[in-house]
């Protein structure tokens, strides 16, 4: 009884009902409401962003294989390219 009493005088003072700043009831009751909807949608924005990422990395694995390639080509070749200095300053 003391919500609604309080509630009536506020509205028979301003003229209106309450804002939701002032009004805790209504704030609880969304707060519930809104916790409700999180724990229905999170695990549905969960599983999105696992799909999303799964997808993600299955199209990048090519571009790093190609490039672990190239760089191992590229370490390759200066490899051989000491080697044949440091063979070439031997026979010297």
């Amino acid at each position: 009884m003391k919500y609604r009493q309080w509630k009536k005088n506020y509205k028979k003072k301003h003229g209106v009902n309450p804002p939701l700043e002032l009004d805790k009831r209504k704030q609880r009751r969304l707060a519930r409401k809104r916790a409700r909807q999180i724990n229905k949608t999170l695990p549905t924005a969960a599983e999105t962003l696992a799909a999303a990422l799964n997808s993600w990395v299955q199209s990048i694995k090519p571009a790093l294989a190609t490039l672990c390639e190239n760089m191992a080509a590229a370490f390759s070749n200066v490899a051989a390219g000491l080697r044949e200095e440091s063979e070439a300053v031997e026979n010297d």
